[in-house]
């Protein structure tokens, strides 16, 4: 991994095959696997703003489902999201799936993760815990990346279909996909479309990573509905969701979509 003259490292455990890592810099606390790629990153002196651009794009889910009292997270990391949501939804309830207990070591130790009744940390195996589990979620964040990127069990027709099975009627599944890799973003998109009714991406920035929005409704958002609430939380959260709202584009998927990866 290459340090920068100024990195830190703070902590450093091998987790199976995977070496994870909590790097400083400054203000700026950073969880790594091993390599250059920031996974997470916090501002000790500002940890309520969301460092990674991607994080921010995340939290258009609350354009399309506003007022959630259930969330899944599939992969924690150093539980930027869910410390997010936590501090501005109180009425919500969070879960958060993560099959490395070095990670959730991590998030705990050096990236203040509420221990809170309303913040549920599980380790598991992300598409075990969706087949065991009886809860429907209004949201189900998938966010689960090892050191080259998203489990390939992760990404199958057959996940999506669990992954639906677990969500409201009005539900969502947010996404995060590597821009880069357009191959797999592609698959990605076409899975996705083979289960639900709705989608949209939102690109974070050129070959960086894009979020897709999968909706559980075969209608679509209202467009003014979703201007009105990314207003209200433009108010109140430190986030621009008004900008959002201008990068938001439906995904329509070609008949003749690419190979699915099969479980």
């Amino acid at each position: 991994m290459k340090l920068f003259r100024y990195d830190k490292i703070l902590f450093e455990k091998q987790s199976g095959e995977q070496l994870v890592q909590v790097v400083q810099r400054d203000d700026r606390r950073e969880l790594r696997f091993g390599n250059h790629i920031t996974q997470s990153a916090t501002s000790l002196e500002n940890p309520d703003f969301l460092q990674l651009d991607y994080t921010r794009a995340m939290m258009a889910a609350f354009l399309f489902a506003p007022k959630p009292t259930r969330i899944l997270h599939i992969g924690l990391g150093a539980g930027s999201v869910p410390r997010f949501i936590h501090r501005h939804f109180p009425e919500v309830k969070q879960q958060t799936v993560e099959f490395s207990p070095v990670v959730i070591e991590a998030a705990y130790r050096y990236f203040d993760l509420p221990i809170s009744p309303r913040l549920e940390v599980i380790e598991d195996e992300g598409e075990r815990f969706l087949s065991a589990c009886q809860e429907n979620y209004h949201m189900i964040f998938l966010d689960a990346f090892l050191a080259d990127g998203v489990p390939n069990n992760l990404k199958t027709v057959s996940f999506f279909e669990t992954a639906r099975g677990r969500l409201e009627r009005d539900g969502w599944i947010i996404n995060n996909v590597w821009g880069s890799d357009k191959e797999n973003l592609n698959l990605v998109k076409n899975n996705l479309a083979a289960v639900f009714g709705q989608l949209y991406s939102l690109s974070v920035r050129a070959d960086s990573n894009v979020i897709v929005f999968a909706g559980n409704t075969h209608t679509a958002p209202s467009m003014a509905a979703v201007k009105i609430w990314a207003e209200r939380f433009s108010r109140t959260m430190p986030i621009d969701l008004m900008d959002m709202v201008e990068k938001l584009t439906r995904v329509r998927v070609p008949q003749a979509s690419t190979a699915r990866v099969t479980g």
